[in-house]
């Protein structure tokens, strides 16, 4: 092989890296852009109702009962405890359910 094949081979491989490098850097920011700015989601599981509570903790004050079904905006999750809660914003409430009672958007 001559020496230009290998120079022209050693380019497109550089230039194949900043290809992915770039690409790697622009689907971080908007994964963080995303968990930055929350997401949709539709209240799920077996029951009818779920409590919103003010802490991510079942024995919490209950700040407004949530309709299966229901369109939610999740803020943050929380995985301090023994199941993650999600943070939530739905009208004019903001509190906690069990994120396994979410799933991302619209129902």
């Amino acid at each position: 092989m001559s020496k230009r094949a290998i120079r022209n081979l050693w380019l497109v491989t550089g230039v194949v890296a900043v290809i992915l490098l770039a690409a790697t850097l622009y689907l971080s920011r908007e994964a963080r852009i995303k968990e930055e700015a929350g997401y949709s989601a539709t209240i799920t599981g077996l029951n009818s109702v779920i409590y919103l509570r003010q802490q991510p903790d079942p024995t919490s004050h209950i700040v407004t009962i949530l309709e299966l079904g229901q369109q939610v905006f999740v803020t943050e999750i929380s995985e301090d405890g023994a199941i993650p809660w999600a943070k939530i914003r739905t009208g004019e409430f903001e509190g906690w359910v069990p994120a396994e009672r979410i799933a991302e958007g619209p129902s």
